[in-house]
């Protein structure tokens, strides 16, 4: 009876189909001919945008360090993908933040290996997957922090050439450290000099004014 190969045959048939359709479903890393240069003109865009903002508006941080875990969830070619982010920040004392990190989804672990934020939350950063079978995985994402609402929007590229948006991306577990007002070494110099300055003004004024009086009564 044919009718059971031809079940068996139809059936390697479809599993054969899928395979195919898998394997067109992924790029080659490193296709993208653009992402370096993208990479490049994200950090160069961003870097003078912050610089002239904080020089013309007076930008100030809001924060020396920002760091916690990001729930994301993000398009990939028409199918919706979750992972997690671990970012932290850390004042540069200049124009913004230097970024580190990694990121956990479906295509692994990777580290952020650079990047930058600045004071008003635009950002961009590169993560890349150094093990496994996507090593050599660069991905670039650009958007903006909202610090209010410990939020990210924003897009990011891979070097395969495949791109698309983050539909989600929300903070947890966040800790934030501030630097003081003022340098405490400053605060104890103060009083000092103050001491030193005022201790032989009100001296002689003291001294003299006995001197007067006793004059005047004669």
């Amino acid at each position: 009876d044919p009718h059971p190969f031809l079940i068996f045959g139809s059936i390697l048939f479809w599993l054969a189909c899928f395979i195919y359709c898998e394997k067109c479903k992924s790029v080659n890393i490193g296709s993208d001919t653009g992402f370096d240069t993208a990479v490049c003109n994200a950090g160069r865009e961003q870097q003078v945008n912050s610089t002239y903002g904080s020089f013309a508006n007076g930008a100030t941080p809001n924060f020396e360090t920002y760091e916690g875990d990001f729930d994301m969830i993000y398009n990939d070619r028409g199918t919706q993908m979750s992972g997690f982010v671990k970012v932290q920040l850390k004042n540069n004392d200049v124009d913004g933040y230097k970024i580190d990190g990694s990121t956990h989804d479906a295509d692994g672990h990777s580290i952020i290996t650079d990047g930058y934020v600045s004071y008003s939350g635009q950002a961009w950063w590169v993560d890349e997957t150094f093990s496994g079978a996507d090593r050599g995985l660069k991905v670039l994402t650009e958007g903006k922090f909202d610090f209010s609402t410990n939020t990210f929007r924003g897009t990011w590229r891979a070097n395969t050439g495949i791109r698309g948006h983050y539909t989600e991306f929300r903070g947890k577990q966040l800790s934030k450290t501030f630097k003081p007002l003022s340098d405490p070494q400053r605060q104890e110099d103060i009083p000092m000099a103050i001491a030193m300055v005022e201790t032989p003004a009100v001296a002689p004024a003291v001294a003299a004014a006995p001197v007067v009086q006793a004059e005047q009564k004669q």
